[in-house]
């Protein structure tokens, strides 16, 4: 066995597409899993912008077994935007991860023109009432939004991970900070690179500050987002610590290649500029365990 596949096994990883899906993706639920024990990665965690992902997951990882496949809830307008009710639910179900608002945050809106899509690189036809909806924010005139709380207590009390998304630095910061005091443990910064996101080396060194992972999406580095440089990420490495990152690959699009080819691809990269190997597993492997309460933080 390779250097890379030895890395490999036992990965999880965090941030992956399936169908069905309103966007067009390269595999199911069970095609994904398949792929992930093709490549001996422990495990995989299933995002979709519209609908929540526990019961494909569920039944993924029944139909492969060898693979832990895990479900998550997107809180954008298809499941009522900031909707503590869904959140409840998913919880129930056996979601790990609660990422807030992706396509239908107003922060989206500022970088891609309209919610819903991705502009000409990623869209559908969607549905008029699309055109007048204003997008979704954590915060209303009064402060921080009074569903969001209620949100951050439900996962406070599962214990289980709360992703950035699509939202602002400024509002991921934010939520950041009242995470905190809503005793939420486990929290991820989304594709710190991708250009919803965008974090400065000192912003990537505060969220790590208070305890959230970082995360690095190889789907960044890649046609047609091109948002960052694998010199760019090793620098953010170096200087913020591999301690505080998570690797994942966030594929499943079309035009992509199956998410173990990408992970794989990205540890080939990471190693070939000077990452060190037991970095690697840290980010790969030991931090994604943690988020999904795998092992302890």
């Amino acid at each position: 066995m390779d250097k890379v596949s030895k890395i490999l096994e036992g990965a999880v990883d965090i941030h992956l597409h399936t169908s069905p899906s309103i966007f067009p993706r390269i595999m199911d639920g069970v095609e994904a899993a398949l792929d992930a024990k093709k490549a001996r990665i422990r495990g995989i965690v299933l995002k979709d912008h519209h609908i929540p992902t526990i019961d494909r997951a569920y039944l993924a990882h029944r139909t492969v077994p060898e693979v832990e496949v895990f479900g998550s809830i997107v809180l954008n307008y298809a499941v009522g935007g900031l909707n503590p009710y869904a959140v409840d639910a998913a919880i129930r179900l056996g979601a790990r991860i609660v990422w807030m608002p992706s396509i239908d945050a107003m922060n989206h809106k500022r970088h891609f023109g309209e919610i819903g899509w991705f502009g000409s690189r990623l869209g559908y036809e969607k549905p008029f009432f699309y055109d007048k909806a204003e997008g979704i924010e954590i915060t209303d005139e009064c402060g921080l939004n009074p569903k969001l709380k209620k949100i951050l207590r439900l996962i406070a009390e599962a214990d289980i991970a709360l992703a950035t998304s699509h939202l602002s630095s400024e509002e991921s910061k934010l939520l950041v900070e009242h995470a905190a005091r809503s005793n939420v443990k486990k929290i991820v910064v989304t594709h710190v690179d991708f250009i919803t996101a965008n974090l400065s080396l000192e912003e990537r060194r505060w969220m790590a500050e208070r305890g959230a992972f970082l995360e690095l999406c190889y789907s960044t580095l890649l046609p047609p987002w091109k948002h960052a440089t694998i010199e760019g990420v090793v620098e953010s490495i170096n200087a913020v610590g591999a301690e505080h990152f998570i690797v994942s690959s966030d594929l499943g699009q079309l035009q992509n290649p199956p998410p173990s080819i990408g992970l794989r691809s990205f540890v080939e990269a990471l190693l070939k500029h000077g990452v060190k190997e037991e970095e690697i597993l840290v980010m790969v492997k030991d931090n994604p365990e943690k988020l999904l309460g795998l092992r302890d933080l």
